[in-house]
This record gives structure tokens, sequence and C-alpha cells, in this order.
């Protein structure tokens, strides 16, 4: 599977075709990002349009290679403001220094909570203290909402903005006018664009850090438009006169930046003065023993910065300059396990809400014990599809008319139970989707668009490539057939019911029994580079599938949500 690359910075916009099977770029080329529309040597502004060029431009790309993943990484303090009688402004860059640091209601916040420190260009510096109303946008939470229609990225943005706390996404108390992006702790899919799913934006310094492949024993020094000196550490490390920015993994990244940027570097000047801001850096930060120099500018001056620097100790090592494509490339490949629940019986129709913004990826509406009717699962399904998440129908009726009216009510895929064999999911395969690869019928104004239907040719195929397909394997038949069943082109993966298969397999209570079948069939996924997932809440069956690379989790149900509520109502009362 091909997916999409890109690094929005300010100089130029980066962006490759990755291959994630084969580890290949198919193609690779970069763009100049937009000049400024302002820049008076203290405001600087891009026009927005002109940046939605660059993004259609490189989507084009995608579409022409198949993409079925994009991810972004972008620069970051920049923000853009919607407001209901202005309409959406320009890109204020994090060029722009517009911003009052002199205000002494400033002093009475804690910046380091937030991963970030006092300066000119920091949005919340700049909107904090005038009463602005509208919504709020990154550069990258923008490009999202273009996209997918979800104002929402990464930590690693979000943080720069001034506005969010590093530990948690939650945001502050600053500006309550204006409505903020949906912050997510880990990268994530949040919705789709053409068929391609579109990623949670990525801060450009994280995203380059990871790509350097620095350990927490190097600094980094990032040469480019502007540049910045980091080392790893934990999140307890004492403040001081640096940023404790968010990264992955609930560590920090400490980061010292307005070093001499690659203006100059390009000129070869400033060579002195950036030694001299580099040497007083580390004497601040974290102590390590190496300084990897790296970015656009590191090539042309790791000469004189080494000579300068190894004789104080410090060793240095030039690394590859486009360490923003290479971190891009390292978060493509992570093994994502997306963790869901089941809806067993519960018709709340804002449950998918409450499971999104609590961080769940997906959930299995219980469509084959439970008793949902149509009305219910139509309810259920269009507040998934509004929030972007994925809700898969575990189906006891794989007719056409049953399968054709639930696909039509948004739902994002189907889980056949007791799949046995290759022609049983093939039925379901042949009602979900579209011609060519199946005979779905077609009735496009319909909530599986939202109500407003693309044109039908594009639709299709976006429609079909969106339209999940599972086997849930739970009988030594089914495990017996699932190199035929995952043969089968349009199946996208597997969950295992270990229950049904212990009972089936004859092997309750045998849990050693079971987990080699596990393996079995993680093994049966793997040689065919399709995911499985397990439905359990069995810590032993979860760490067992972990070892096996299990792309998907579903825990219990709303149902053991709340039973273990009720039970622990009573147990704190008692307490006492």
């Amino acid at each position: 599977m091909a997916c999409l690359l890109t690094d929005v910075g300010s100089t130029f916009i980066k962006y490759s075709v990755y291959d994630e099977s084969t580890q290949k770029v198919l193609s690779s080329d970069a763009i100049p990002f937009p000049g400024a529309k302002i820049n008076d040597g203290i405001h600087f502004s891009v026009s927005l349009s002109e940046i939605q060029k660059c993004i259609c431009h490189i989507l084009k790309k995608g579409k022409h290679y198949c993409c079925n993943k994009a991810f972004f990484s972008v620069q970051m303090h920049g923000f853009i403001l919607h407001s209901s009688s202005d309409g959406f402004s320009d890109y204020v860059s994090w060029r722009d220094r517009s911003g009052n640091i002199e205000d002494p209601r400033f002093s009475n916040i804690d910046f380091n909570q937030m991963g970030t420190s006092l300066k000119s260009n920091l949005p919340l510096v700049k909107l904090a203290f005038q009463n602005c109303e509208g919504e709020f946008f990154t550069l990258g939470s923008y490009i999202a909402w273009w996209l997918t229609g979800r104002n929402a990225t990464h930590i690693s943005d979000a943080c720069a903005s001034g506005f969010f706390f590093s530990d948690t996404g939650r945001r502050n108390e600053h500006a309550p006018g204006l409505k903020m992006p949906s912050v997510y702790m880990q990268v994530t899919p949040i919705g789709s664009y053409e068929g391609i799913s579109i990623y949670t934006p990525i801060g450009d310094q994280q995203v380059s850090f990871l790509g350097s492949r620095a350990t927490s024993e190097k600094y980094l020094l990032n040469i480019g438009t502007a540049t910045q000196i980091a080392c790893l550490h934990g999140a307890s490390y004492p403040n001081g006169n640096y940023e404790k920015r968010p990264y992955f993994d609930q560590n920090r990244l400490y980061t010292v930046s307005g070093l001499v940027g690659g203006d100059l570097i390009h000129k070869e000047e400033g060579y002195e003065e950036l030694v001299s801001q580099v040497l007083n850096a580390i004497r601040q930060l974290p102590s390590k023993k190496e300084l990897l120099v790296g970015g656009g500018g590191g090539k042309r001056c790791y000469r004189f910065l080494s000579q300068k620097l190894e004789k104080t100790g410090l060793k240095c090592s030039l690394i590859k300059p486009n360490i923003g494509m290479e971190g891009l490339k390292m978060i493509a490949e992570r093994e994502e396990i997306r963790v869901g629940t089941m809806l067993s019986e519960i018709c709340f129709s804002n449950f998918p809400i409450i499971a999104k913004n609590n961080g769940l990826d997906f959930v299995i509406l219980d469509n084959e014990h439970g008793y949902f009717d149509n009305s219910d699962i139509a309810q259920l399904a269009v507040k998934a599809n509004l929030v972007g998440l994925d809700m898969i129908v575990r189906i006891g009726d794989s007719s056409r008319g049953h399968i054709t009216k639930l696909a039509d009510m948004g739902v994002s895929g189907f889980l056949l139970p007791m799949t046995n064999t290759a022609e049983d999911i093939k039925k379901v395969i042949r009602y979900a989707k579209y011609p060519p690869a199946g005979e779905r019928g077609v009735s496009t104004t319909r909530a599986h668009t939202l109500y407003d239907p693309p044109p039908i040719t594009e639709y299709m195929a976006a429609a079909n490539q969106k339209m999940k397909i599972y086997a849930q394997i739970e009988t030594a038949c089914g495990v017996e057939n699932l190199d035929q069943i995952l043969s089968v082109p349009d199946v996208c993966g597997v969950f295992i019911g270990p229950n049904d298969l212990s009972v089936d397999m004859q092997c309750i209570g045998n849990k050693s029994e079971l987990i080699g079948a596990i393996e079995r069939i993680a093994a049966g996924a793997r040689s065919a580079s399709k995911p499985f997932g397990i439905i359990t809440g069995d810590p032993a069956l979860i760490h067992s599938s972990l070892e096996q690379g299990v792309s998907m989790i579903s825990v219990g149900s709303e149902l053991n949500m709340l039973i273990k509520g009720c039970k622990k109502i009573k147990e704190d009362l008692l307490k006492w």
C-alpha cells in the first residue's frame, strides 16, 4: 500500500509517495511554499488560497499512485482564524513577530505546562487578551479541516500555539471566545479525502527529530529556515531556559530555538555566532555526549562547527538533510494498534461521540447477538460518520437486503461471525461493494454520503475503498481455511473470536492451546500482509496478541462498562 508523505516547510513543501510493503519511494518532489502576502519586518502572512493550491497539487500525485493514507508534518506557531463575519483569515506565519510580550498578564502563565515559551510569534501572545471570537486553526489543523471537515491535530502541533497543556492536550482558559482544534495524543486517522485516510498533522520539529534517529544521548542541531537545538528527555527534568515540547510516548523535546537561521548560513555568514549559541544552549540543556548536525544548512557549515565544537569535547556527526521525510516514513511504518469496544445492546446515539473523543478508534456494533433495529443503527452510524469513528457491524444476516440497508446508513464495514470458508465472506463482499468489486445497489442521496453525494463514478471507487470487510475466525474450520479466506482480495483482515474458538476447539480453560491458535492466525495474516484483530478483555490473550503483532483490539462492551461502574459505586461506598 502506498502512502503520501508531506512535509510542509516554510521554504519548500516536500512530498513523497512511499510504498510501505517494499519500503521504497515511488515518487518525490518539492514545491516552493507560497511567498509572503504581507512582510513588513513585523507582520508576516501568506495567502491561504495559495497554500490550498499547493496541497491540491500534492494530493493529485497521491491519487495518481492510489495512496490510501496521507501524513503531514507542518511548520508550527502560525495560525488561521475564522469568524462568521470575516470568513477565513490568511495564514499568519510563525515568522510574524507582532505579539506583545510586555503585557504583564503573561507573567501569570506557566508556559512550561504548554510546552512552549513566551515569545512574540506565539499565537497565544497575539490572541489571549483580544476577546476574539470564532474558530482557531493551526496550519496543520486547517489542512485537516479542509480535507476531512475536522479541525484536529496532534499534540506536537497544537502545543506550539500556547493554547494547550502538553501532558494531556487539554486547552487552557485563555481566549475563551475561540473554538479550538481537537487535539490527539497519538498519530491517528481523523477522516478521509477521496478515499485517502488523513492522519493527524504532526509538528515538523518532532518529525525531524524522529527522522534523525537521535538517541537520548545526543543533541540534534537542525539548521533550516529556523534553527533549533534539541535533545530527548523524560518529562520530569526541571524547567529551565528552554522549551519542554511534547514528543511521542510521553517524552519531551528540550528545545532552544531562534538560533542563526538558514538564510545566513546559505550566505556562509553567522558561523561564529551559531557556535556561540550552540555552546550557550548545551549549558542549559540536559547533558549529552554527541551533536548531530542536520537540516538544509547542515552540510554547508558542518566542517566549521565540528572543528570548533569538538575542541570543547563535544563529538559532532553530520546526518542526511532530509530528516523530516525520514521521520514521516517512520511514522507511516509504525505498527498501529487500533483500540475499540463492542456496542452490545444499548442504543445511546451519542455513544460514538463519547468513544471517539475519549480515544477509541472503532466500535463493533453487535447485530449478531444484540437486538438493534434499523432505526437504532441509522442513528449510531450517522453520529459515527460525523465524528470520524469507524463503526463496524457484526452481522447475523448476510442477505442482500440487510447488508444494503446497513451500508446505505453509512456504517464503515462488516464483520462476519463464524466465517468458515472463503465463500462465506464473498457473499458479504458481493452486497457491500459497488461494481466491479460487488453488486451493491446505487442510491447515493443517503446517510452514507451525508446527503451530499459527489459525482457517482468518483464516489463508487472511494466508497469501495472505505468499506472494510472482516472475517471473524472462531471455529477450527475457520483456522483451517484461513489462507483461502485471507486470499479473497476484498477481505481487509480478520478478527479472532476466542470464546467461540475455545468452545469449538474443545479447549475451554486451556489457554495454551488457544494461544497456539492465535499464533497460527497471526502467522497467516502476516503471510497475507493483512491485519488481524481480537475481541477480548482477557489480559493473557491481549498480551499474546501484542507479541504476535495484533493491529486491532476490541475490549469489552458498554455492558461491561456499566457492570464494572455499578460494582465500583457500591465498593467505593462501603469504604467510606
